[in-house]
């Protein structure tokens, strides 16, 4: 009865022990993380929230390419009612539009812009073109050294208007004197092109230029350097591209452009000139103020009356000044 009762009570004792061991204590590290995970069950801050859609500031790239713009429209009103100093009513509206696609693999490249500008002045019934600009160029470069850099080239453009053009914008009865393709330019040729931080050089010692018209009553006047019924004419000579751009702290941005183009079977030689430039200063992200001017020199152009008939006879000088406030976007660099 003893040994039994000894052996009853063991097994007891053994029984306990084990079911004490298998019971695991709240260990520091678990006593620890009690109060942490009661902090993740509470609200977090409020959050701004996250716009859906918004519009980029740096050039979009896809692949290979990279694509950049430039966006701006203005507008000026001058509004009189019984103003005894007299004036008449006015709007001015312009829009500008710049875009580029660049390509760059290897030591091959290639650069598309557009430019285009449109213009109109509204003042007293008749509607007046105040600027008109349809330019496409395209380059594509071989890398040849980089430092300094220089690069084979070759270059083709064409220049033209969106819409006709009057002498005697006030009589909307006379003839148009220019439209889309009459006149139209065009080049190409192959070259070298040097570039630094800010200033761009292009260079072509043979480049063969176009002026096409294809209205067939400005055929007939001969105009553009073209013989009466003439559609299309060739010159052979040197070009000359050289561009200045740069974005200032200040936020102003400077983009000046000329073109040189010298015909080498004109008597006697002469050299047709192109200037361009570009000013933009931004006083907040989309409120801008523009100024653009823009130089021709084309001894195929005339444009002024040489010995005072009434006819205009002579190449001259072409200016065209534009200035505004307006909205202005852009993303990336125009290159």
């Amino acid at each position: 009865m003893i040994l039994r009762g000894a052996l009853l009570g063991l097994v007891c004792w053994a029984v306990s022990a084990s079911l004490q061991a298998s019971t695991p204590e709240p260990s520091s590290q678990s006593a620890k993380r009690e109060p942490s995970s009661s902090l993740a069950l509470q609200p977090s801050s409020p959050q701004p929230p996250k716009p859906l859609w918004r519009l980029p500031s740096e050039a979009i790239t896809v692949g290979p390419w990279t694509f950049s713009g430039l966006y701006g429209a203005t507008f000026n009103q001058t509004f009189l009612r019984q103003w005894n100093a007299g004036g008449q009513n006015s709007l001015n509206t312009g829009f500008i539009l710049r875009q580029s696609a660049d390509y760059a693999r290897d030591k091959w490249s290639a650069t598309h812009l557009l430019d285009a500008a449109y213009g109109l002045n509204f003042q007293e019934g008749i509607v007046r073109k105040m600027d008109d600009k349809l330019e496409y160029n395209l380059r594509v470069d071989h890398l040849i050294s980089g430092q300094p850099l220089w690069k084979l080239s070759g270059f083709g453009s064409l220049k033209s208007q969106w819409y006709k053009g009057f002498a005697k914008p006030d009589d909307p009865d006379t003839a148009y004197v220019s439209r889309f393709l009459a006149p139209g330019y065009a080049l190409a040729g192959l070259g070298l092109t040097h570039k630094d931080d800010f200033v761009e050089f292009y260079f072509s010692p043979v480049t063969a230029k176009y002026t096409v018209v294809l209205d067939p009553r400005l055929q007939a006047q001969g105009l553009f350097g073209l013989s009466p019924g003439q559609v299309l004419r060739q010159e052979m000579g040197a070009y000359m591209n050289m561009r200045f751009k740069r974005n200032f702290p200040n936020k102003l941005a400077v983009d000046l452009r000329t073109n040189l183009f010298g015909n080498y079977l004109a008597t006697p030689f002469s050299i047709d000139v192109d200037a361009d430039i570009l000013l933009v200063y931004k006083a907040t992200n989309y409120l801008s103020i523009t100024l653009r001017t823009q130089g021709i020199f084309d001894r195929d152009i005339a444009v002024r009356d040489s010995n005072g008939d009434g006819k205009v006879d002579a190449p001259g000088i072409q200016l065209k000044q534009l200035s505004g406030v307006g909205l202005t976007y852009n993303f990336g660099s125009i290159k």
